[in-house]
């Protein structure tokens, strides 16, 4: 499961953090990725920064002083935190992310970073078991 893997000590802003906060957070605290969530319901998500999300931002000018809103992800892949690691790697390959949010019932529970699950071998030993159970022989992934 996810959950025991998830880093709970989420970072946190909201959507109108300025992005230079949000880049300062990310620095401070060592992580890439920003979850926004609600003022009034902080354990509601309503978005995510990446720190390729804010590299993209400076290559293309964007006022750093503006709301993170401009540039953050809100259509946020989530995962509830009994999901399997395997089920965990493929998000990250399907859309191409390196960063999942965990959730309990929907509502904020962590992050798992993909380099939280290459850490364990147990864990990637899963994520192996998970692609052979899951696609056939001759098939693509």
């Amino acid at each position: 499961m996810i959950g025991q893997f998830a880093k709970t000590d989420v970072v946190k802003a909201y959507l109108d953090t300025p992005i230079r906060e949000v880049a300062r957070l990310m620095a401070d605290n060592q992580v890439g990725l920003v979850v926004l969530v609600d003022k009034k319901d902080p354990l509601k998500v309503v978005g995510v920064v990446s720190e390729r999300d804010v590299v993209r931002a400076v290559a293309y000018g964007v006022d750093l002083d503006k709301p993170c809103d401009l540039i953050a992800t809100k259509n946020v892949v989530a995962l509830e935190h009994d999901r399997s690691v395997g089920e965990a790697a493929e998000a990250f390959r399907r859309y191409g992310i390196r960063h999942v949010v965990v959730t309990k019932e929907g509502r904020l529970y962590g992050v798992l970073s993909i380099r939280d699950i290459i850490r364990e071998e147990a864990v990637l030993r899963e994520v192996a078991s998970y692609y052979e159970w899951t696609f056939e022989p001759g098939m693509s992934a």
